[in-house]
């Protein structure tokens, strides 16, 4: 699938203790003004998220991003307006990063003013923060190989400057 970062890199961006790759899922926007929760539970077939934390099931995921307002990650490229529930295909307008090592921490704290040391970012948890001033959503997913993994998504038109930053931040943690 194509991504913002096509022709700017080459992915996986691999450092000492730390990759940074590109996950290529259909994103949608769900969101709506009147019983907003059980109609994204009904249309996703999964329960909501409590705020802050994703729900998943099977391949796809229920990500809380405010109130009233969801995203679904999956390989449904199908989704339509019901109900009252607006569904709008983010796919081509975010790029979702997944950063995964030792360093994962210590790369994205160089710029995201949250803090997700051990115990204080749970797995399944979602912040809406920035990263070097560029607006980010950041997903605690389950551990790789024992080690720490985000998932990061950016407005496609930021994607290429955050990666710029990212990697060059990488280059230096050891």
């Amino acid at each position: 699938m194509a991504n913002a970062l096509n022709g700017h890199f080459e992915m996986p961006q691999t450092f000492a203790a730390v990759s940074i790759d590109v996950t290529a899922t259909n994103m949608w926007q769900l969101e709506g003004c009147e019983n907003v929760d059980a109609k994204v539970a009904a249309m996703a077939g999964m329960a909501i998220p409590a705020q802050g934390f994703v729900t998943v099931q099977g391949n796809e995921r229920l990500v809380w991003a405010g109130r009233d307002r969801y995203f679904l990650t999956t390989d449904r490229s199908d989704l339509t307006d019901n109900d009252g529930v607006y569904a709008t295909d983010q796919t081509f307008g975010k790029t979702q990063l997944l950063i995964t090592g030792e360093d994962a921490r210590a790369l994205l704290s160089r710029g995201l003013p949250l803090d997700i040391d051990e115990g204080q970012f749970a797995i399944g948890q979602v912040q809406h923060s920035h990263i070097n001033h560029i607006g980010v959503s950041v997903i605690r997913n389950p551990n790789v190989d024992s080690q720490p993994q985000f998932e990061v998504w950016v407005m496609r038109g930021f994607a290429k400057s955050l990666m710029d930053f990212l990697t060059h931040s990488a280059a230096t943690l050891r």
